[in-house]
């Protein structure tokens, strides 16, 4: 690993964290392909192979679907190979991916392309927050747990950006050397302590301690008191996976992840992004499709920026709370436009801006709550015992949904029409503010004990969540 001065306490677990996140910029390109690649691929015949707005579609899906197959065995991976060598394991598909999406003689190449790319990157979207919950201290890890959405949208926005100036298959290549840099940058960081006490490597773990903490950390201590958990656990009567899941504390846990993804996904964010040219296309003749795309953009970045100075200091819940009432406005906003331009065009004619104020407003609020704070609460509330398993379910149930939406898109708007279709994602995100303010507890600055203890509690979170 790298050894550099200890000048503030947290350095190096910057670092660290850093270093993992930059594959959230690699996976963030594959996020952002599909906005301008739609246009020159489908309407400018583009690319070696010819397609339709249906093979595009399923282009688009094959991404997700792939994220949610490789949830359950990343799982495993995480326990087998350790949380590093899974990140890095990820860079291999990652790149074939690309390489099938380049040069694809054929729809298939491109599908299996596009599934590469989804095990990658549902694989970093599970391993990633693991990686970065256990090098953080309490202190900080809502700020670090925020960098890998940060660094996502990042590549989502360079992904619109450089795709002005070239062609669909430069936007290719140009986005696989990024996933050539990742390896060498991430290879010289280290295994988080936990995994390598699991793994008997109790002196390695003090010296990542260590470096992770500074000179002057408890290192010693610290892990001694982790190897006592650790050993509480292996020393503990057996349970099985099911009854452990039980617990009263897991089964709230439980109850408020999948409804974090569930509104997370139904809020309509992938679909967005995936199609955001074609909403601005059909929203506006003399919309400039292109800038109205980065600087929806820039302004995800910027939602995550806020995010990330805000999480440990606003509180998870009210960021959550915030968000998904502020993005059912703008659907409402966006459906409104649609109706209208609609029923009366010259009504809306010189209002082209407006599709791009709500949908900036919509996705900068979303990465300020939905975006972030969901994979932060994650990692905090589930037992060692059962992270893992609950990591797995929580990228399935967000990926699976996130192929569903991506499928079901196109037939909604042909069904309900745009406003329609826009409503609907809006009565989804008022829900999802209710389901924070009722189901979902605040751990911020809260340890694990008293996070549980909030869980198991009989009484509504939202009364004794001071």
């Amino acid at each position: 690993m790298i050894n550099l001065p200890h000048r503030f306490a947290y350095q190096n677990q910057y670092i660290a964290a850093l270093a993992a996140c930059y594959c959230a910029l690699s996976s963030g390109m594959v996020f952002g392909w599909s906005a301008p690649a739609g246009p020159q691929l489908v309407d400018e015949g583009q690319g070696l192979v010819e397609l339709d707005n249906v093979n595009f579609s399923w282009a688009i899906g094959f991404m997700p679907l792939g994220g949610a197959l490789i949830a359950i065995p990343c799982g495993m991976m995480l326990k087998s190979i350790g949380r590093k060598n899974t990140i890095l394991f990820f860079v291999i598909p990652l790149l074939i991916g690309w390489v099938l999406v380049t040069w694809a003689q054929g729809v298939a190449m491109l599908y299996i392309g596009r599934l590469c790319q989804g095990l990658a990157v549902g694989a970093y979207t599970m391993a990633v927050p693991i990686y970065i919950g256990e090098i953080a201290d309490q202190k900080i890890r809502g700020t670090i747990g925020s960098f890998f959405q940060l660094m996502l949208n990042l590549g989502m926005l360079i992904s619109f950006s450089v795709s002005t100036g070239v062609n669909v298959f430069q936007l290719n290549i140009i986005s696989a050397c990024t996933v050539l840099l990742f390896g060498p940058l991430f290879i010289f960081m280290p295994e988080t302590p936990s995994h390598l006490l699991k793994q008997g490597h109790k002196s390695k773990a003090i010296e990542v301690l260590k470096w992770l903490q500074g000179s002057k950390s408890n290192a010693v201590t610290e892990i001694e008191m982790l190897q006592s958990q650790q050993d509480a656990l292996l020393n503990a009567p057996k349970k099985t996976l099911r009854l452990s899941l039980l617990q009263p504390g897991t089964s709230s846990a439980l109850l408020a992840m999948i409804g974090l993804v569930t509104f997370l996904q139904m809020s309509g964010i992938n679909v967005v992004l995936f199609y955001a040219t074609d909403i601005f296309m059909n929203a506006s003749d003399s919309l400039n499709y292109a800038v109205a795309t980065i600087i929806v953009g820039a302004m995800q970045l910027f939602g995550t920026l806020i995010a990330s100075l805000a999480v440990d200091r606003i509180g998870r819940r009210w960021l959550l709370m915030i968000s998904a009432v502020f993005m059912c406005a703008s659907h409402v906003t966006l459906g409104v436009y649609f109706h209208v331009l609609h029923d009366n065009p010259a009504q809306v004619e010189n209002l082209e801006w407006l599709p791009v104020l709500a949908l900036s407003m919509f996705v900068t609020m979303f990465s300020i709550g939905f975006g972030p704070v969901p994979w932060i609460i994650i990692g905090e509330i589930f037992a060692v015992d059962v992270k893992d398993f609950a990591s797995s379910l929580a990228i399935f149930t967000s990926y699976a949904l996130s192929f569903m939406l991506t499928q079901t898109f196109n037939p909604l708007r042909d069904g309900l029409g745009e406003a329609g279709t826009f409503w609907l994602f809006g009565g989804f995100c008022a829900l999802g503010a209710l389901f924070v303010f009722l189901f979902v507890p605040e751990t911020k600055g809260k340890s694990f004990d008293q996070i549980q203890s909030r869980l198991s509690s009989t009484k509504l979170y939202f009364r004794s969540n001071k």
